[in-house]
């Protein structure tokens, strides 16, 4: 647990990290642990590895200057004086500061989905749990999120994590890490949830399951599970079971069809045309097209250019808005 309640004094790291794709339920995970009364979770905590390359880290300035963009960092509104003179210094500090508003909690968690393979060179004694979802549900889900205007195109961001997360697990003991399922949290909640505890060792709470009574979220909905059956065309899950395979079948999922096979050069330009299609329509309805033309320029320039600063920071504030 971190002791310390001076946010400019770096103390102990993460007690655990949730961790998986994208669209995988981490959100609905993170509230349910949060609501166990000896657990606090303080959200997503991207902007301690995000930016990281894979192997080294930033100069300290050049931290400085990208989190100064990033939308949860701007309403953090972190104290980062520059007796911080390193990566790790200022990622350390960021979290003191998130985790001294929950000091009465025994353990104190966050969610993380990029760098997942970094999170050990910032905290290597730390514990994970990896939320994994099919990746049919997951890439449906990056469409609705804009991401992507195509199912198929998104399955980078069902198996990139899913790599990452298996490079980290490679080096923990058995007794820092677990795995558990969406579809296994919505079918048997309590059975799954007690996992999570266990590693913890803490007990299980039913609170838990009533993390909805203080969130945005429906109460569980065993039906949530294996949507794409209902709202994906057969070809377009069994694309993305040929390009998922064999990591899908490695945690459970198998495949729609027996011999998955993924689109020919044709169906692929289609796909990839589709998905950029679908994709400028969702961004030019959320922003506008002057502010998705604007950021088309101003995101070639300088992370430090004062016009690409404000073009982001009005994206920031229309996503602020949006917010679940």
């Amino acid at each position: 647990m971190t002791s310390s309640s001076d946010p400019s004094h770096p103390s102990s790291p993460p007690d655990f990290v949730i961790v998986g794709p994208l669209r995988a339920g981490t959100t609905m995970l993170r509230l349910m642990l949060h609501n166990h009364p000896e657990l606090a979770l303080v959200g997503e905590f991207e902007e301690s590895v995000a930016m990281l390359p894979d192997a080294g880290f930033p100069s300290a300035r050049q931290y400085r200057d990208w989190l100064a963009t990033q939308r949860v960092v701007q309403t953090r509104a972190y104290d980062l004086p520059d007796t911080h003179s390193d990566y790790p210094a200022i990622a350390s500090a960021m979290w003191a500061q998130l985790a001294s508003k929950h000091a009465d909690a025994k353990l104190i968690g966050c969610t993380i989905h990029s760098r997942i393979d970094r999170i050990l060179d910032l905290w290597p004694d730390t514990k994970f749990i990896c939320l994994l979802r099919d990746p049919r549900d997951v890439c449906r889900s990056c469409v609705g999120m804009g991401w992507y205007g195509h199912p198929a195109d998104a399955t980078p961001d069902w198996i990139n994590p899913i790599r990452r997360w298996e490079l980290t697990r490679a080096k923990l003991p058995a007794d820092r890490w677990t795995e558990v399922r969406y579809e296994d949290l919505l079918r048997e909640p309590e059975k799954t949830l007690t996992r999570c505890t266990d590693l913890l060792s803490v007990p299980y709470h039913p609170d838990m399951l009533a993390f909805h009574e203080s969130s945005s979220y429906e109460k569980l909905d065993p039906k949530l599970a294996e949507q794409w059956k209902r709202k994906m065309t057969p070809r377009c899950a069994e694309i993305i079971d040929a390009r998922c395979m064999p990591l899908m079948q490695t945690y459970g999922y198998e495949p729609s069809v027996t011999s998955p096979r993924d689109a020919g050069s044709l169906e692929q330009l289609r796909i990839k045309l589709a998905s950029k299609l679908g994709r400028f329509k969702w961004r030019v309805n959320r922003y506008g097209l002057g502010l998705v033309l604007s950021w088309a320029i101003a995101k070639r320039l300088p992370i430090t250019n004062a016009w690409r600063v404000r073009v982001r920071t009005r994206i920031n504030d229309i996503d602020r808005t949006h917010l679940r």
